[in-house]
């Protein structure tokens, strides 16, 4: 290089290179509030009914004979709490006065916090297990499905199921036990007995892969491409089970819970009182306030359909 070389390492005037997006590092997904429906409340304390037939037996009647009328069970009576979910920004008017790459700040921040609200509902709606009245100083809360989870819990020796009621009674944690497919087809199974369809498990990120190893009646398949290259299937989403197929659900939401949850996703539903909204909060100083809030709870139209193993110790 000739002496007296003018290089970029003593410029001054370069600019940067810096484009304008801005990339979301973090998991947004949320499979179970995402495979449920969803309806509306009217009121903080969401209700709704069951009813369940009697069970099979061998009805005859006489020929000719007087009717004679069954005692009738009332429907029960259920209801949920509803949630407010929220959080707050504030950007200062000189932050959205300057030149800056990317998005402006308020619209970064109001996407990136809805965000990260949905994954705080999907948190709430699988992990709590009571329900809270709340207060002039406590916050209502909804449970969630490991709180209704009450029918078909299989949970390790010394523990207990949640008890229903609200706000209920958190289940207890029993024996650490590892996920097995043994647990797992009896679970099914009680599920099945109790009148529910599962069609889909929510596992952990490490209970997936514990998952892939049972059998589940299926073949693993190699895939052999145009190019000749052999890809071997070492997993599957499809658990073909004795009653029907299961879709198995990695959810990272829930990264460190020791439980797997059987969902029939007919039977719960989420109940939106307030959906998403964004608001402008007074003006305190030389910067914009904001708050996003969404409000609901979850409702468990057939807790029995579905399942939680828990104190599991491999996922």
């Amino acid at each position: 290089m000739p002496s007296n070389t003018v290089t970029t390492y003593a410029t001054v005037g370069n600019r940067e290179d810096l484009i304008d997006k801005v990339f979301m590092i973090s998991p947004t997904d949320t499979p179970f509030v995402s495979a449920i429906s969803q309806t509306g409340a009217t009121a903080i304390y969401h209700e709704w009914q069951t009813d369940a037939l009697t069970s099979p037996a061998n009805v005859a009647l006489v020929e000719g004979a007087d009717a004679s009328y069954t005692a009738e069970a009332p429907t029960v009576r259920l209801g949920n709490y509803s949630q407010i979910v929220g959080d707050s920004f504030s950007v200062s008017n000189t932050q959205e006065a300057v030149k800056h790459a990317g998005p402006n700040q308020i619209a970064r921040l109001q996407a990136k916090t809805m965000m990260q609200l949905k994954k705080d509902i999907e948190y709430s709606a699988l992990l709590n297990t009571t329900s809270a009245t709340g207060s002039s100083s406590v916050a209502r809360q909804m449970k969630g499905v490991f709180g209704w989870n009450s029918t078909n819990y299989i949970g390790g020796s010394g523990g207990s199921a949640p008890v229903a009621g609200n706000p209920g009674t958190a289940p207890v944690a029993g024996t650490a036990q590892a996920y097995t497919e043994t647990l797992l087809k009896q679970a099914l199974q009680e599920a099945y007995i109790a009148g529910g369809n599962v069609d889909m498990l929510i596992l952990t990120p490490a209970g997936k892969q514990v998952q892939s190893s049972f059998t589940g009646n299926i073949t693993r398949m190699q895939d052999v491409n145009n190019d000749g290259k052999v890809t071997l299937k070492t997993s599957y989403t499809i658990y073909q089970s004795d009653f029907g197929e299961v879709t198995c659900v990695p959810n990272r939401v829930i990264t460190g819970a020791k439980e797997v949850f059987g969902i029939d996703t007919d039977m719960w539903s989420l109940a939106v009182l307030r959906g998403f909204d964004t608001e402008e909060l007074a003006t305190t100083g030389d910067a914009r306030n904001f708050q996003i809030r969404w409000e609901g709870t979850l409702e468990a139209r057939n807790q029995a359909s579905g399942f939680t193993i828990a104190d599991l110790n491999n996922v």
